[in-house]
């Protein structure tokens, strides 16, 4: 009986550190303004990281407002990050901020390449 195998592996690893810093912060705000026990606020976070896992990977709009809004969170990142180094001028922000948005958008995009152009390769074990 045939086997079917897609042979490429994916690099999500920007996606997996992306849902860790959600379920952080849902973590830590429902702990701090629910007023909840700590441990549950835990709960919450791990919950939190399977929800957006799935909802990534089977929901298509999802995969693309997660996408576009955490490549503008690294950029704003990056745009805070440039003008503490050059308090004088925005084009330094302004240049990191568009190369942290393009070099996010670029590593989210190994992912909607990765299932487009998939192949399915029949295998037979012998």
């Amino acid at each position: 009986m045939a086997s079917k195998y897609i042979i490429r592996k994916r690099q999500n690893k920007i996606l997996y550190t992306e849902f860790l810093l959600v379920a952080g912060v849902i973590a830590i705000l429902s702990v701090t303004q629910y007023k909840i026990h700590p441990a549950l606020g835990l709960i919450i976070g791990i919950a939190a990281v399977f929800l957006f896992a799935v909802l990534f990977f089977k929901v298509k709009i999802f995969r693309y407002i997660f996408s576009i809004l955490f490549s503008l969170g690294w950029a704003a990142g990056a745009f805070m990050a440039g003008e503490s180094i050059d308090k004088s001028s925005d084009s330094t922000a302004w240049v990191f901020a568009v190369i942290a948005f393009a070099l996010s958008i670029w590593a989210h995009w190994d992912h909607f390449t990765f299932l487009k152009d998939a192949k399915v390769y029949e295998y037979e074990r012998q």
